[in-house]
C-alpha cells in the first residue's frame, strides 16, 4: 500500500509541475499582451513630459499635493486629481491599497521601455 501512495504522490507532484509550467507560459503571454497595450495607451494618453512625470510619481503613497510640489507646481493639485480620475477610467492607475484618494501606476514607464521625456512639438 505504501508503494501505491508513493506513486500517487509522485504523479500528483508531476502534474503540479506541469501545471506550474503552463501557468508560467500563460503569465509570459499575458505580460507580453499587457505591455504592448499599456505602452500604446500611455503613448497616446500621456503625450506630455509633465503627464508622464506625474504618472511616474503616482506611487499610491504620495498625495496629489505632494506631487504638485515635486513637479515645481507645473501643474496644480487639482490637475493631478483630474488626471488620476481619467487614468483610472483607462486602467493606467488604481486606488492605493493603503491611502484613500491616492492613486498608483499599474506599470512603471521603464518597464514599458518609455521615459518621462517626450518630444513635444510646439506649434
Amino acid at each position: 500500500m505504501a508503494v501505491t501512495v508513493e506513486r500517487l504522490l509522485e504523479q500528483m507532484l508531476r502534474e503540479q509541475r506541469e501545471m506550474l509550467e503552463e501557468q508560467k507560459r500563460i503569465n509570459r503571454l499575458l505580460r507580453f499582451v499587457a505591455h504592448r497595450q499599456a505602452r500604446e495607451l500611455i503613448e497616446t494618453q500621456l503625450e506630455k513630459s509633465i503627464e508622464r512625470r506625474v504618472y511616474e510619481l503616482s506611487d499610491g503613497i504620495r498625495s496629489s499635493r505632494e506631487i504638485e510640489k515635486l513637479v515645481n507646481k507645473e501643474v496644480t493639485q487639482r490637475t493631478v486629481v483630474t488626471w488620476w480620475q481619467k487614468w483610472r477610467r483607462l486602467g493606467l492607475v488604481e486606488q492605493s491599497p493603503n491611502y484613500s484618494g491616492r492613486m498608483m501606476k499599474v506599470m512603471p514607464l521603464e518597464e514599458l521601455g518609455l521615459t518621462t521625456d517626450v518630444n513635444e512639438h510646439l506649434d
